[in-house]
């Protein structure tokens, strides 16, 4: 069973937050699932305050193989498979030299990001590949786009995987008329950068030919277009969002 309905995984995130609130903004649409794990509360928050029946929180640890297949089920049992699917976990990026590349934290972190990308596109992919409009759009990052910042070996690594992963759905179900794409942002000022040093924002934002970070509100204009009808010929692409900053 298929539904017209988007997927938010990661929708407890600022960017996430930000991207159902437009969506639920324009009254009459397709469900929104939206998913959280530690903080879904801040989706059954926005739900409450928007006073809409649209936005369905869904908890799941993305950490966890059994978890993201229960959630995989759970939705395709009671609502069906969305056709649309925005990607959008991760763990907090940690600035780290090399030298002390953290395994534990970089592991948790692709499982999260890359892991739950694969199990849940497996489950729904081929029944959207029957519907006649639909979309994938993953949220990746600046880092990869030409050389990266250093000190995010960790992030780095884990966002190519995606970047490869979306390329590869891109190519693959591009007959069938799914489009896969990726937003790739600088920095963005959210909870994200909590574990950042301040002085690293900074110098980000003094960087940017606007002289600023990107906002939540810059990144969902870029995945409000690719899931738009708009972008209905636009497949594999890394749309960046840096403010005119060339990377």
């Amino acid at each position: 069973m298929a539904i017209d309905a988007v997927l938010v995984t990661g929708a407890s995130s600022d960017i996430g937050l930000e991207l159902i609130r437009r969506m639920a903004a324009t009254g009459e649409g397709p469900a929104i699932l939206a998913h959280g794990h530690s903080s879904v509360a801040r989706i059954e928050a926005l739900r409450e305050a928007l006073g809409t029946d649209r936005i369905h929180p869904l908890q799941a640890d993305f950490g966890s193989v059994s978890e993201v297949k229960a959630l995989a089920e759970r939705i395709t049992r009671e609502f069906g498979v969305p056709r649309q699917v925005v990607h959008a976990p991760g763990l907090k990026l940690v600035y780290e030299r090399f030298s002390k590349f953290d395994w534990e934290h970089f592991e948790a972190d692709f499982h999260v990001q890359v892991r739950s990308a694969v199990l849940l596109l497996q489950k729904f992919l081929p029944v959207m590949a029957k519907m006649p409009r639909a979309q994938v759009v993953f949220l990746l990052s600046s880092v990869t786009r030409g050389v990266p910042p250093k000190f995010m070996s960790m992030y780095t690594l884990v966002k190519q995987a995606e970047l490869g992963l979306m390329r590869a759905l891109a190519a693959e179900y591009a007959e069938s008329g799914v489009t896969v794409n990726g937003v790739c942002p600088g920095m963005v000022e959210t909870r994200f950068l909590d574990r950042i040093p301040p002085i690293v924002k900074e110098m980000a934002a003094a960087a940017s030919p606007q002289k600023r970070n990107a906002t939540p509100a810059d990144v969902v204009d870029a995945i409000e277009f690719l899931l738009s009808p708009r972008a209905g010929y636009i497949s594999g692409i890394e749309m960046p969002v840096t403010g005119g900053l060339v990377v």
